[in-house]
This record gives C-alpha cells, structure tokens and sequence, in this order.
C-alpha cells in the first residue's frame, strides 16, 4: 500500500482551508498540476474524505452554535427543526401501537383457503360463461 508524502498531507490541510491548486502549489514549491493530479489519486481522495470528516466534527460545537443564533436570533422554525432532530427530541417517525392480533381460537386456515379457492373458481367459471 502506497502512502502519502509530507506535501500530500500539507496539500491536504491547505484544500480544507479553502486553498486553490495554484496557491497550495506555490506555499509548497512545487507546479499546479502535481497537486491537480494528486487530487485525482484514489488515496489522496481517500485521505482527503477522512480529514475532512475529522475536520467537520472538530468544528461541530461551533456548527451548532450558529444554528442556535438563526433559530433564535432570526426566528427560523426550520433552524429550530433541524436542532430538536439533532438532538433526538423530534422525530419524522409517526408511532402506531396497536392492539396484538387475536388468538387462533378455533379458527380453520386451510377452510378458509379452501373457501377462497372456491370463490375463485366460482368467478372463474361466470368470466367463462360470459365469454
């Protein structure tokens, strides 16, 4: 398994801060193209997914922060939504209890297959008949 160089992690801290090729490429001496291909690398994609998830849940706390000012601040009902969702206090499932179905007391499966089967053939023999 091949792994990345001291540049390719640098190059991957500066894209998640925004950075573009050329200017990662320039902080790091080397051309454009070496980080435009880097980035077409199946490993550096991988490693780049990675630290930007690790990213995204560093700055989680603060995420959460301004969706409270917008839902506070700015009234959204939609912000204050998608928090209460976050925090498991609203859910989309809609419960329904009901009550456990009845006992077999008595009851003949195969006579009512039997009946079924002989509706059927019943309506059958009439779709026959009228044709």
């Amino acid at each position: 398994m091949r792994y990345l160089n001291e540049n390719q992690y640098k190059a991957i801290e500066l894209l998640l801060q925004g950075k573009k090729n050329v200017e990662i490429a320039e902080e790091l001496g080397i051309h454009r193209n070496t980080v435009t291909n880097w980035t077409k690398e199946e490993i550096f994609q991988s490693e780049l997914r990675k630290a930007a998830t690790r990213h995204g849940q560093n700055r989680l706390g603060e995420l959460l922060l301004k969706m409270y000012d917008v839902a506070i601040n700015e009234g959204s009902a939609a912000m204050a939504k998608l928090i209460l969702q976050s925090q498991g206090m609203l859910s989309e499932k809609h419960i329904v209890e009901r009550e456990a179905p009845i006992a077999s007391n008595g009851i003949s499966y195969d006579k009512i297959d039997d009946e079924i089967a002989a509706f059927a053939k019943r309506l059958e023999d009439e779709t026959d008949i009228e044709h």
